[in-house]
C-alpha cells in the first residue's frame, strides 16, 4: 500500500514509548517445565529432541534464536504490527493491513477454542524457548521485543496467509485504483535484481521405482527463497518420545517444519496462485454512507479506529488514527471508482499452526493427505514421496465453494448474500495425482496439468473454472518435462543433474522474448556483434558461457514483468541498453557468466552457475563492481531416497551455513563453497550418524536438575 492511503482523516497526537503489557502479561515464565537437548553436528546444525513434543519445540526455539534472533525479531515485530515504530511511516502500511484485518483480535478471540490442547503446548514451549534465550542473553540489542507470547507466533502464521491468498495484492490494486490489466508495461529494467523479494518460485521433484534404476524412491526438496532475511531457509531436526521426528527447513519464529522429511515421508512446497480472493461491489445508502445494501436492506458497516503509532525520530513517535469499515463480506476499500469488499480464502482461520503440526507428525500417505485436507495452509503445491513407495502432486488451495455461472474474476454483486461463500471445494475435487503411471511427478510453479507425462496428466476440463486454476509455465517446467519425459529411468546422479540444470528452454517464454533479437537488422556493429554472441549461446549458465551475460540480462525484464502481471517491455530496447551497459563495465560484450554471477558470504566471494527461472534457480543483485551478487532462489536443497528395501538416505545443502549471523562462527560460510560447486553434504539424520558427527551438545534448561 502506498503510504498516503494511510494519513487521509487521521488524528494525530504525541505520546510515550511503553512496554507491552499484554506480552507480559501472556508469557509462562516456568521455563524448569521443560528440557530438551541440542546436538550440534559438525556442520553446526541444530538436532534437537525433547521427552515431549513441547520439549523439543522449547529447545528449537532457544537453538534458531541462538543462530537467528535478528530475523526471529523482526518477524515479530511485523507479526505485532509494530513496523511503524521501526520503520517509520513507511512500516506503517502493513501495520494498517494486519490491524484493518483484524488478525490478533481473531487470534485471541479463538486460540483456546479453535487450536487443540496439543498444538498449543508445543506453541507455548516455543515461546518459552525463545524467552528463556533473552533470559540468558538479556543484554542483546532485541530484547525490547520480549517477552515473545504464544498469539505472537501464531499472529506469524495468519499473516503469511495474507500472502498467498492474494488478498495483499487485491488490497493494494484497489487503493491505488488500478484495474487488473495486463496490458500496462512493465518497468524496462536490465536486471531483475532489484526486485528480488518479489520472486516466487520453487522446485520439487519425486520419482518412485516405475523411473528409477534400481528401484528406490527419490525426492528433491528445494524451496527458492531470498538467501538473506526474514524468509530465509534454516535448517534443523526437531524430535520427541511422542512421535516427532522432521528434519528440513523452516523461518525465523516457527515451531515448525515447513519442507522436508522423517524415517517414513517427505514432502517439498511450491507457490501455486489460484484465485483465492474475490472482489464485491457495495451500494451505498444515499443518506448514510456508513450502510450499504443487502438483499434490499440497508446494514450497517463495522465500525473500529486504529490506531497506527509511527516512529518520527528518537523516543518520540505519533499515532495515527483511522477508522475502518468491515462488511458481512469483509474488510471495505473505498476508491474513485466505488465502494468495495474483500473476501479471501482462510480470513477467519488461525488453524495454520494446527496443520503444520499434523503435517509435522504424520507417518504415511493418509495421516499426510488427512492433514491437507484441513487447508488451513491456504496455497502451495505439494510434491510428496514414502517409505512405501507412493509419490503424489497435490494443487493445494482453499478455494471457496463460488456459482459456477458468475465471473468471479471481476467485482461481483455485492447487494446478493447468497454470492458471500463460506465454504471449500472439497479436497478431492483439487488436481491430485497419486501413483502415476509414468512414475515421475514434477512441480515448478507451473500448469498443474503439466506436471509429469502427457498419458499421466490430469484432464483441465475436469475442474471447475471457479478455481482460478494457472495455466503459465515457467521455463523450469520446461526443462524439467524435456529431461524428464523419455522413458530412460534415472540415478539419484542423473536426478541431481535435473535439479542443477541450468539452461534454458526453447519452449520458454523468455526464449521466445529474446528470439526477435537474433533476426533483426541491426545496422550498428556493436549491435551486430552482440547479435551473433545471442546467436551463438547455448542457453546454459555455465560457468565459461560467454553469452549468459548478455543473455540474462536481455531476458530477465520478461520474467519480472511475468511476475509483476504485466507485460514486458520492447526486447530491442532491452537490448541496447545491456550492450551499452555490459560493454561499459566490462569493456567486451562476452565477458564469462563467472566473470559475472557470484555467491558472496562474508569475505568468501565464489562463482556460481545458474540465472533466473532455471533449475539452477539463481537471481542476482547488481553490486558497484557490476558483479552480480545471489540474493535468492536455490537455498536449502534437500535430497531423500528409500532404497528398495525401505533403507532411507538423505542429503542436503545451505547456501551459506547454520550460524546464519554470527560472522565469527566456522559455520556462518562452511556450505558457501560446497553449494557453488552443486555438491550435498549428509544430513546426519540418524541417531548413529549423528553421534559419529557430533560437534557438541547441551541440554537447556542449563540449571535443570
Amino acid at each position: 500500500m502506498k503510504h498516503s492511503v494511510l494519513i487521509i482523516n487521521f488524528c494525530v497526537f504525541l505520546y510515550s514509548i511503553a512496554g507491552s503489557a499484554e506480552a507480559q502479561s501472556q508469557t509462562n515464565f516456568e521455563f524448569d517445565a521443560y528440557e530438551a537437548t541440542i546436538t550440534r553436528d559438525i556442520w553446526g546444525v541444530p538436532h534437537v529432541h525433547g521427552n515431549k513434543d513441547a520439549d523439543a519445540a522449547f529447545g528449537l526455539a532457544f537453538a534458531h534464536a541462538h543462530d537467528d534472533i535478528k530475523n526471529i525479531a523482526k518477524n515479530i515485530v511485523l507479526y505485532r504490527a509494530e513496523m511503524g515504530l521501526k520503520n517509520g511511516r513507511k512500516g506503517a502500511a502493513s501495520d494498517y493491513l494486519i490491524k484493518a484485518l483484524n488478525i490478533r483480535n481473531l487470534i485471541e478471540n479463538n486460540y483456546t477454542e479453535v487450536l487443540s490442547p496439543e498444538v498449543r503446548a508445543v506453541i507455548k514451549g516455543y515461546t518459552a524457548g525463545l524467552n528463556y534465550w533473552q533470559s540468558v542473553n538479556n543484554n542483546n540489542k532485541y530484547k525490547s521485543i520480549f517477552p515473545i507470547t504464544e498469539y505472537d507466533v501464531v499472529s506469524g502464521f495468519v499473516v503469511q496467509n495474507l500472502f498467498f491468498s492474494g488478498v495483499v495484492t487485491e488490497i493494494e490494486r484497489l487503493q491505488n485504483y488500478e484495474n487488473n490489466n495486463k496490458n500496462v508495461t512493465a518497468t524496462n529494467k536490465s536486471d531483475l535484481y532489484q526486485a528480488h523479494q518479489k520472486i516466487l518460485g520453487s522446485n520439487a521433484l519425486a520419482l518412485n521405482f516405475k523411473k528409477t534404476d534400481d528401484g528406490s524412491t527419490r525426492l528433491v526438496i528445494n524451496s527458492h527463497q531470498p538467501l538473506d532475511g526474514p524468509v530465509a531457509w534454516y535448517e534443523a531436526h526437531v524430535s520427541s518420545d511422542e512421535g516427532w521426528n522432521m528434519m528440513g527447513g523452516l523461518f525465523p519464529g516457527s515451531p515448525f517444519i515447513f519442507v522436508g522429511f522423517n524415517e517414513n515421508i517427505g514432502w517439498g512446497l511450491t507457490v501455486n496462485k489460484p484465485d483465492l480472493t474475490d472482489t464485491y461491489k457495495l451500494k451505498l445508502n444515499p443518506d448514510d454512507e456508513n450502510q450499504y445494501l443487502l438483499d434490499d436492506q440497508w446494514i450497517d458497516f463495522e465500525l473500529e479506529t486504529i490506531s497506527l503509532p509511527i516512529k518520527i525520530f528518537g523516543p518520540i513517535k505519533w499515532t495515527f488514527k483511522r477508522t475502518i469499515k468491515r462488511s458481512k463480506h469483509g474488510p471495505v476499500i473505498e476508491n474513485d471508482k466505488g465502494v468495495f469488499a474483500i473476501r479471501y480464502a482462510g480470513m477467519s482461520d488461525i488453524r495454520q499452526v494446527e496443520q503444520w503440526y499434523r503435517l509435522n507428525k504424520s507417518k504415511n500417505i493418509d495421516d499426510w493427505l488427512a492433514a491437507m485436507d484441513m487447508r488451513s495452509i491456504v496455497s502451495f503445491n505439494a510434491i510428496y514421496a514414502d517409505k512405501e513407495k507412493n509419490i503424489l502432486f497435490l494443487h493445494n488451495a482453499a478455494a471457496p465453494l463460488r456459482h459456477e455461472l458468475f465471473d468471479w474474476s471481476m467485482p461481483i454483486d455485492g447487494s446478493d448474500s447468497t454470492l458471500i461463500w463460506n465454504e471449500k471445494v472439497p479436497l478431492k475435487e483439487l488436481p491430485l495425482i497419486i501413483n502415476p503411471d509414468s512414475g515421475w511427478l514434477v512441480s515448478v510453479n507451473q500448469d498443474p496439468f503439466r506436471v509429469t507425462s502427457a498419458n499421466s496428466n490430469l484432464n483441465r476440463g475436469d475442474y471447475s473454472k471457479t478455481l482460478g486454476l494457472q495455466t503459465r509455465m515457467t521455463n523450469r517446467a520446461y526443462r524439467a518435462l524435456e529431461l524428464l519425459e523419455s522413458d530412460q529411468v534415472i540415478s539419484s546422479e542423473e536426478l541431481l543433474k535435473i535439479k542443477f540444470d541450468n539452461k534454458y528452454s526453447k519452449q520458454s517464454r523468455a526464449f521466445k522474448y529474446i528470439e526477435p533479437l537474433l533476426d533483426y537488422a541491426f545496422d550498428d556493429d556493436k549491435l551486430i556483434q552482440a547479435q551473433t554472441v545471442l546467436r551463438e549461446w547455448d542457453l546454459t549458465t555455465d560457468m565459461d558461457s560467454r553469452g549468459a551475460p548478455l543473455g540474462v540480462c536481455s531476458l530477465s525484464p520478461e520474467w519480472l514483468a511475468e511476475q509483476e502481471n504485466r507485460m514486458p517491455p520492447e526486447v530491442l530496447s532491452v537490448f541496447r541498453q545491456c550492450v551499452k551497459e555490459i560493454t561499459s563495465k566490462y569493456k567486451r560484450i562476452d565477458p564469462l557468466w563467472s566473470e559475472v554471477n557470484y555467491l558472496i558470504r562474508g569475505n568468501k566471494k565464489l562463482p556460481i552457475q545458474g540465472g533466473p527461472d532455471t533449475l539452477r534457480a539463481i537471481y542476482g543483485e547488481t553490486q558497484k563492481n557490476a558483479s552480480l551478487k545471489a540474493v535468492a532462489g536455490d537455498g536449502l536443497v534437500v535430497f531423500v531416497e528409500w532404497d528398495k528395501d525401505g533403507a532411507l538416505t538423505t542429503r542436503s545443502i545451505h547456501q551459506y551455513g547454520s550460524a546464519t549471523q554470527d560472522t565469527l562462527s566456522p559455520h556462518y560460510d562452511d556450505q558457501v563453497e560446497m553449494f557453488a560447486d552443486e555438491m550435498l553434504k549428509d544430513t546426519y539424520f540418524e541417531i548413529e550418524a549423528l553421534e559419529a558427527h557430533k560437534e557438541s551438545r547441551i541440554t537447556v534448561p542449563f540449571n535443570h536438575d
